[in-house]
């Protein structure tokens, strides 16, 4: 059965959970929150669980923990960092035949390691082993939630730490960190200590935080689309200083110009912002979306089209030439401001 970490959480509260537990996504911190759920909705002690680490996994040891009767139930097995696609074949049908050898009083918990798609990474043994874990036991989805659920999370993550926190600055915090809810709690706890029980302000955020190339990228974008050319060229910098490496640079500015190119194909189908976001696969409410149709109000549909080709220059001058990477990045903020005022 597969759950959202909405459902799933409902569904831990609803009682200890059996056999086979899944999970899949870019949020770390969820996992590691809804093990903790399970351990403690289950009574589990750590003498109880096993811990196996998911890059020197042992199948034949797997097997064995599996069919080992425990003299204290529950067993609670937990899998992290598990790769598929450094899986065989054999292995993966032989961790289904595992969820099907389960004892009552044993569970086998699974956390996949992230790694993002692209065209270069299918990721088709990772969907094979969802669907088994789909088939029999519980799948659980923890990619990122729409950027109200991920403030909502933020917000009782504060609470949990004992920080004080207006919610708009909460959001501004998640969005600050680009949804990402692990870093989310370590800044928390950061800016915690250094207000140490007084409230957290936007001023400490924006002092404090480093913000994500995602962040920083997007805020790169907004600054090209109103003409700060040296703005953008600053922002660049800071990236640079950071050790970001240019090619995920170029692939952060571009998914910002994608999300506007998707924005336009939409609008001129006349689809209103949930339309599209069903579209094109946004989550409801998705923050990147609602940016996106803002930012893109002044631009024209051939504009978006042709800083598409500028940063698709920029990529294959980065993968094939031996030219500066900071010449070519800083060529094409330029060019993209260009093609921004011939409007």
């Amino acid at each position: 059965m597969k759950y959202t970490a909405t459902n799933f959480a409902k569904a831990v509260k609803g009682g200890p959970l059996g056999g086979l537990i899944y999970f899949f996504g870019d949020q770390r911190y969820l996992m590691e929150r809804f093990t903790a759920q399970l351990l403690e909705a289950l009574g589990a002690g750590e003498e109880q669980v096993v811990r196996l680490d998911g890059d020197e996994l042992d199948f034949d040891a797997l097997g064995d923990e599996v069919v080992t009767v425990s003299f204290t139930p529950p067993k609670v097995l937990v899998i992290s960092g598990l790769s598929p696609e450094g899986m065989s074949e054999a292995q993966i049908k032989r961790l289904g035949e595992m969820a099907d050898y389960l004892s009552l009083e044993t569970v086998l918990i699974a956390q996949e390691k992230f790694v993002k798609e692209s065209y270069k990474v299918k990721r088709a043994k990772a969907q094979k082993l969802r669907k088994l874990a789909d088939a029999k036991g519980a799948l659980v989805d923890v990619n990122k939630p729409d950027a109200a659920s991920c403030a909502k999370l933020a917000s009782a993550l504060a609470r949990e730490e004992g920080i004080a926190i207006a919610e708009r600055d909460v959001a501004y915090l998640v969005e600050h960190c680009g949804g990402d809810l692990l870093k989310v709690q370590n800044e928390l706890k950061k800016l915690g200590s250094y207000r140490l029980g007084e409230t957290v302000r936007r001023e400490d955020i924006d002092r404090f935080t480093a913000p994500t190339v995602e962040r920083t990228s997007f805020e790169m974008a907004r600054a090209l689309i109103r003409g700060d050319v040296r703005r953008a060229l600053h922002l660049l910098g800071d990236l640079l200083d950071a050790r970001e490496e240019p090619i995920t640079i170029v692939a952060a500015l571009a998914i910002n110009f994608c999300d506007m190119y998707k924005v336009k194909c939409g609008q001129a189908d006349r689809l209103a912002t949930p339309q599209i976001e069903k579209t094109f696969g946004y989550r409801p409410g998705d923050f990147r979306v609602k940016q996106a149709v803002q930012n893109s109000r002044s631009l024209k549909y051939g504009q978006v089209v042709k800083i598409l080709e500028e940063l698709l220059e920029a990529d294959l001058a980065l993968k094939s030439s031996g030219a500066d990477a900071t010449v070519i990045l800083q060529r094409l903020l330029v060019q993209i401001s260009l093609l921004l005022r011939a409007r």
